[in-house]
């Protein structure tokens, strides 16, 4: 009963990336937005259990560079990954400063379980300005911070900053290095949410071709922020185009405006290929980590929202309750819904208020019990007509029985 315009001109349904599509980066990027509660280390744990419930296989779970505290934190949630057999793999953040690689190599000696390393360096223009490097100085650091993590054994990404603003004759003289060096996986980063969906694949494809000539397979990834409310969509593009992972944080966490939500972009995913990620865990993560973290969802939120679900428009109610008549789920989940509600556990609500018709109070009936007459029917929506607001179920009830 319902045609998708998006599957058009496709050869066929889009390859599923590999079973770490989206990287949780709450735990790294998310906390260090001003106005995120920073977690304890239990909450911290609980964050992860949520992750493993909903299906996340990947995650960057810390700084460990930036301070002893950071450090042992790291630690433990390796350690809290290893005893409980949780199938997620862990990545640490760095510079290619020596001491951010170092920080990575001695929790990757002690943590029980594989890490790796995402190593970042900034290559725009832009950036080598500002901080006075060179290609050539940028290429040092790469190739003394991959020579670190392999004389440990540690994986090695390569992580790119402002790689949406770098020059093609910048990036060739980078990627020639992760050539040279074997480098498997490289992460193109929208540091500042500078992105459109056509800029994001234009360098994913730009990038991609760079590899396949040279015959040196490498795993793309995407990094991207929300500053101009594209991060999902870019994330959805990359994706598209050919990257293997793209990053995220619960709810959009992160700084200035957040990163791209990997929420939301789990949502995105199961509806096209259904059955990869547990959807009711994953709202349960959402509200667990809107609590820990001290960030409220907003009403209008998609998906994990309060009023997502709500209509009051007595058309769309009309509709609704057809669908709830012929006993058809989903259908009502679905004729005025792009996201089941039960999915995720949820149901379809419909209001009673000033845009509201008759559907709405007979809804609200076949729900409740009873059977109204047109005089009821009229009351209540006379009555909400004068509330300027939803009614309440108990001021409905006390409506009919008044009219008793």
């Amino acid at each position: 009963m319902l045609f998708d315009w998006g599957r058009t001109g496709r050869a066929g349904d889009a390859a599923r990336a590999d079973d770490g599509a989206f990287l949780d980066e709450t735990l790294r990027d998310g906390i260090q937005a001003p106005h995120v509660s920073t977690p304890a280390l239990d909450e911290k744990l609980e964050l992860i259990d949520h992750m493993v419930r909903c299906g996340i296989r990947c995650a960057t779970v810390g700084f460990p560079g930036s301070g002893p505290a950071a450090a042992s934190d790291c630690l433990a949630i390796a350690r809290h990954v290893a005893a409980q057999d949780h199938p997620l793999a862990l990545s640490y953040a760095g510079r290619t400063h020596p001491a951010d690689v170092r920080a990575i190599c001695d929790i990757a000696q002690r943590a029980g379980v594989p890490v790796a390393a995402y190593v970042f360096i900034g290559i725009s223009p832009i950036r080598l300005y500002v901080e006075e490097w060179t290609v050539g100085s940028v290429a040092a650091d790469i190739r003394r911070a991959v020579a670190e993590c392999r004389r440990d054994g540690v994986s090695f990404v390569l992580v790119l900053e402002d790689a949406v603003r770098c020059t093609p004759a910048i990036l060739e003289h980078v990627y020639d290095v992760a050539l040279e060096l074997g480098i498997k996986r490289v992460t193109l980063c929208d540091t500042v949410g500078a992105a459109s969906p056509a800029g994001t694949e234009a360098l994913v494809q730009w990038s991609a071709r760079y590899f396949e000539v040279r015959e040196h397979p490498v795993a793309l990834e995407w990094h991207g922020h929300n500053d101009r409310g594209l991060a999902l969509a870019n994330s959805l593009k990359a994706l598209a185009a050919g990257c293997a992972r793209v990053h995220g944080t619960v709810l959009g966490v992160g700084e200035r405006a957040g990163n791209a939500s990997i929420d939301q972009l789990i949502v995105n995913r199961e509806l096209e290929h259904p059955g990869e990620y547990d959807m009711k865990a994953l709202r349960g993560y959402c509200e667990d980590a809107s609590r820990i973290l001290g960030v409220p969802i907003p009403g209008n939120y998609p998906a994990m929202g309060g009023d997502v679900f709500k209509t009051s428009a007595g058309v769309h109610a009309a509709a609704i309750l057809k669908a709830h008549e012929k006993r058809d789920v989903f259908a009502k989940d679905s004729v005025y819904s792009g996201i089941p509600a039960s999915l995720l556990g949820r149901g379809q609500e419909v209001l009673i208020d000033s845009a509201s018709g008759a559907s709405n109070v007979r809804y609200w009936f076949a729900i409740n019990g009873g059977e109204p007459g047109e005089a009821l029917i009229q009351h209540v929506l006379e009555t909400a007509k004068q509330a300027r607001r939803p009614l309440t179920d108990e001021e409905i009830r006390r409506i009919v029985a008044a009219s008793q």
